[in-house]
């Protein structure tokens, strides 16, 4: 599940090898990068100066290399959906997630939905798992490996309270640090047609959340009486909740 150090400061410091500090791995001449939960990891991932790697951008082939595999999709031909791993007790021996069950299909979920207009991912995600689990949640900090950029503090800033993240490894461009960031995505674009109702391209943003006061489920919250109806709220343990969920892009998100 979302597993990680919670709610400690950070420290800055000089980082080496990121790729080592991520994960435990028996170094060899022909490790490139290695994860964790390399048994879910769907690409390879290397450093930018691995010789066996190496961009020459004069390369006419790089360019059309990028042109074959690059698509714009219009806006009304993506459905952009955000959700959570909500976990209780995350510190625990016992961390409990929170899924719901689609009565209308018959499968058990993570809570997601729809981003509305002029909405941020973590809020959409927040605001739709409560409106669908009927439980409040807020975001969860984790330390993780994100490659978002790490914002450069100006000098009045460096002398109040801010948040403070890592550096970021310039030979991966990845921040190992406590963060709010999105955990990672899933996304439907190997086929023609990934989304069966709509034929959009689905991408959903994943964020790490824990409950705000009460783990009850409180239909107040559920503002749309279809919810009400379709979803029921349980907490799982991990492996339970694993056991459970009917899609493996969100198995990924554990």
């Amino acid at each position: 599940m979302a597993h990680g150090p919670l709610e400690k400061p950070v420290r800055p410091v000089a980082i080496k090898n990121v790729a080592a500090r991520l994960v435990k791995v028996e170094l060899t001449r022909t490790t490139k990068f290695v994860r964790k939960f390399k048994e879910l990891a769907r690409r390879e991932l290397w450093a930018k100066d691995d010789p066996e790697h190496h961009v020459d951008w004069t390369d006419e082939r790089v360019w059309e290399k990028i042109k074959n595999e690059g698509c714009f999709h219009q806006a009304d031909e993506m459905l952009v959906s955000c959700g959570t791993v909500t976990v209780d007790q995350a510190e625990s021996t016992r961390p409990m997630v929170l899924m719901v069950y689609n009565k209308n299909i018959g499968i058990y979920q993570l809570p997601k939905g729809r981003k509305n207009f002029d909405e941020g991912y973590l809020d959409a995600a927040v605001r739709e798992t409560s409106e669908e689990t009927g439980v409040a949640v807020k975001p969860l900090r984790l330390r993780f490996g994100s490659r978002s950029t790490p914002p450069r503090l100006t000098p009045f800033q460096t002398t109040g309270r801010v948040t403070k993240y890592g550096l970021e490894d310039k030979l991966t461009g990845i921040t190992e640090a406590l963060s709010y960031e999105s955990i990672g995505s899933s996304e439907c674009t190997l086929s023609d047609n990934p989304d069966p109702a709509t034929g959009a391209w689905r991408h959903i943003y994943w964020f790490a959340a824990k409950p705000l006061g009460d783990t009850k489920r409180d239909e107040n919250r559920m503002t749309e009486e279809e919810d009400r109806k379709k979803f029921s709220t349980f907490w799982f343990s991990e492996a339970e909740a694993i056991s459970r969920l009917k899609l493996e892009d969100e198995k990924f998100s554990k």
